[in-house]
């Protein structure tokens, strides 16, 4: 299978993985409970203070992976670090492994780090990224909470901050969901 085939069917079947994640937990709503649904994959989610550099890790042992988050960062980075890293565990690791470690930084210096990345670490990350995207911010629960008659008459902008405080995200992350699923005002 060539390369842009496996990502072309990464994408595809993302939405089927966290509709099953979601259903699994039993979140009908936002916001997701991203913790909860990390320690029902058997993930431990631990905070720890790793300064400015690190946003969270992910280290696998045998079957075991526990995912570190900084708790210096805001709420919703260490909920979208938490889906990241839960991204990773679920989709790139392999249990039976012996030891696996993913250190992530904040996605976009990670890629102007002068470390020169993989076209393999590349694809993990953005597929890390979409991920967590997918399953903090469900498209039919941002459908359905579009349909609220509060959001009727608000300026894009009001939209996007309204929706980002409902699923507890950040603005920009709710900004490039939106964008990506090509949701617009109606």
């Amino acid at each position: 299978m060539s390369f842009y085939k496996a990502n072309i069917d990464y994408y595809k079947n993302l939405s089927i993985t966290v509709d099953k994640l979601l259903l699994d937990a039993g979140v009908i709503e936002a916001p997701v409970p991203i913790k909860q649904i990390a320690r029902m994959c058997g993930a431990n989610v631990v905070g720890y203070d790793f300064g400015e550099e690190i946003s969270g890790v992910l280290v696998v042992e045998g079957n075991s992976g526990t995912i570190g988050f900084n708790t210096a960062n805001s709420r919703v980075r260490q909920r979208f670090t938490i889906a990241h890293e839960l991204g990773h565990l679920t989709q790139h690791v392999n249990l039976n492994n012996e030891r696996e470690f993913f250190v992530d930084k904040d996605f976009i210096v990670k890629f102007r780090s002068d470390k020169q990345y993989s076209p393999k670490e590349i694809t993990q990350e953005r597929q890390a990224n979409a991920f967590a995207a997918a399953i903090l911010m469900p498209k039919k629960f941002i459908l359905e909470e579009m349909r609220d008659q509060k959001y009727k008459g608000l300026h894009e902008t009001n939209l996007i901050e309204e929706l980002a405080k409902v699923f507890e995200v950040s603005v920009p992350a709710m900004t490039y969901r939106l964008s990506d699923l090509n949701i617009y005002r109606y």
